[in-house]
């Protein structure tokens, strides 16, 4: 699946694909690396409303 959204996203002409996973998900991290991806050094904040 991960490939297919590459393959249309590229075939579409987008510059990137961004993806997000848990700090501990180290499957999904190596997954991403694998096919490509780099990790960049942002952290992401979140603050519930609700």
């Amino acid at each position: 699946m991960l490939r297919e959204v590459l393959d249309r996203a590229r075939g579409a002409g987008v510059a990137g694909v961004q993806l997000e996973a848990a700090y501990d998900n180290h499957v999904a991290q190596g997954l991403y690396e694998a096919e490509g991806f780099v990790r960049e050094e942002f952290q992401l904040y979140f603050h519930e409303l609700g």
